[in-house]
């Protein structure tokens, strides 16, 4: 009988040890999966958005403040200037040919601008400028763009604290005709030659009706908000 229970006793020592590295290395195993998936998590997400903001310029107006009338300028701004050189922009056929005609006509921009903020018997000052900037996660009609850094032309009116307006310049989807809540379906076409399929199924809420790119977009989401 002592025999039996020392046997017993041994077996269950042996047992509880083996237990306690079992449990330890499930821990560890669990430890490995997860930071995995986060690295794979950050390396989709970031080359997602990277892959956007190399081959899109954005454009950001700013208006002098909420006020109905602050705010309806904004909009009159807008389409001064992209009545003036929305054809000029439609025939750049690059991202980097984009910039290069915005850089060498900030000023001609700015003149347009303030010449309408002037028109309509306002005194705001109008700044123009080319920036990289940072933008939260946008929605333009069913489309979604991914929070982080882009490339944009700024138009910033008076002390430019009230909320903004946006669009994309290139590849072109801003058009004074266009209802400006939803992008035509000559825009939808002209991103998707722009960007590779799998960042158009991402941006495309059209094709997010599908549950993949509906979790991709909501992988990319989650993880630059975590970052910004």
């Amino acid at each position: 009988m002592k025999y039996i229970t020392l046997w017993n006793y041994q077996i269950a020592h042996i047992w509880k040890k083996q237990k306690r590295y079992l449990l330890i290395a499930c821990f560890a195993g669990v430890l490995v999966c997860v930071g995995y998936g986060v690295t794979q998590t950050k390396c989709y997400a970031t080359q997602i958005q990277q892959g956007l903001s190399a081959k899109v310029v954005r454009f950001h107006v700013l208006a002098n403040s909420d006020e109905q009338k602050d705010q309806a300028l904004k909009l009159d701004v807008r389409d001064r200037v992209l009545e003036v050189f929305g054809q000029r922009l439609a025939q750049c056929q690059s991202k980097a040919e984009t910039l290069t005609f915005l850089q060498n006509s900030q000023t001609e921009i700015c003149q347009i601008a303030t010449q309408e903020v002037q028109r309509q018997g306002y005194q705001q000052d109008v700044s123009v400028s080319l920036v990289k900037e940072h933008f939260p996660q946008k929605v333009y009609g069913d489309l979604v763009f991914p929070a982080g850094v882009y490339d944009a032309l700024r138009i910033e009116i008076g002390a430019a604290e009230g909320h903004n307006w946006w669009c994309v310049l290139y590849p072109q989807m801003c058009y004074v005709d266009a209802t400006w809540s939803q992008p035509t379906q000559e825009s939808h076409v002209r991103l998707q030659n722009a960007l590779t399929k799998e960042e158009f199924l991402v941006v495309s809420a059209m094709e997010q009706q599908k549950s993949m790119p509906k979790i991709k977009l909501k992988v990319v989401e989650l993880w630059q908000n975590a970052t910004s």
